[in-house]
């Protein structure tokens, strides 16, 4: 028996479907997604291009945020930093997010691992917006 997609309580995200993101758990200010490797998104070395990998960060940062933040409220990126640590050439790629402090301005880590091996770390702070 197969799961219904977890959605964005206010609409889906078309990048979402071009990276073929998929939201595994969204809750209480922590969330997980996963996408596969994705040929046409390498650089030239054939790993997975840096701006994908913090892409996928930056929406498990938001999922996170959109599993706290009260019905209606708009969020914003308003600082995002990323480590690489170590590349990523196959599989599925996962990001774990996790909102450290709810308020107007909500800091969040991530963790971005593939084959179970840390791949990068991000922080970022998301702002509500009237």
């Amino acid at each position: 028996m197969s799961k219904d997609p977890i959605r964005f309580p206010f609409g889906h995200l078309k990048i979402f479907d071009t990276m073929k993101i998929e939201i595994l758990r969204m809750e209480n200010g922590e969330s997980e997604l996963s996408m596969p490797f994705i040929e046409e998104y390498t650089q030239h070395y054939g790993m997975l291009h840096g701006g994908v990998i913090f892409t996928l960060a930056d929406a498990a940062c938001g999922v996170a945020v959109a599993s706290v933040a009260r019905e209606g409220k708009k969020f914003l990126t308003s600082q995002m930093n990323i480590n690489y640590l170590e590349p990523v050439r196959a599989g599925i790629t996962v990001s774990y997010a996790r909102v450290l402090r709810q308020g107007k301005i909500m800091p969040v880590e991530c963790e971005v691992l593939n084959s179970g091996v840390c791949v990068a770390k991000a922080t970022a702070i998301y702002t509500l917006v009237d």
